[in-house]
């Protein structure tokens, strides 16, 4: 009779031991960018051969400045009109290896480097050339970085 409860005694922690592994792998969610992201910052640094001429950094966004992310690649994205009320633009995307590529009609590819993506934060960064604004024939570097937060379920 001993020899039973011995062996109880020896199986019932293993069992309660992989009772608990499982319900902790049920928990954790992938991390994903399906999901309402809102915009809380955007930091923008003008260069010019390589060395920063200027930057301007905004954080005064309202809840109607979000990114909207469909797990089959698609989204929409709220933008202020002409008289300062939301509206949005439909995009689709593509998602791998921390590049996310935006496709907006027929406008070229958007590609950003996804710098950070948690549970609950998103940032991206994203360098074009553009026209020096005051010599419009010499070319410069737009740099952007975005921060977002994801919507409380």
């Amino acid at each position: 009779m001993f020899m039973k409860h011995k062996y109880l005694l020896l199986i019932l922690p293993a069992l309660l031991l992989c009772l608990y592994a499982c319900k902790k792998a049920a928990q954790s969610k992938a991390i994903t960018l399906t999901g309402r992201w809102f915009i809380t910052k955007h930091d923008l640094k003008l260069l010019k051969g390589g060395v920063q001429v200027g930057q301007t950094i905004r954080t005064d966004y309202t809840s109607d400045d979000f990114d909207q992310f469909f797990d089959d690649g698609t989204g929409y994205q709220s933008a202020r009109g002409n008289n300062n009320s939301p509206s949005l633009n439909t995009f689709h995307y593509t998602f791998k290896d921390s590049t996310l590529t935006i496709y907006i009609n027929a406008s070229p590819a958007v590609v950003e480097k996804v710098t950070k993506l948690t549970a609950t934060e998103f940032a991206v960064h994203y360098e074009t050339e553009i026209a020096d604004p005051n010599n419009p024939g010499q070319p410069a570097t737009e740099v952007d970085d975005y921060e977002f937060i994801r919507q409380a379920l």
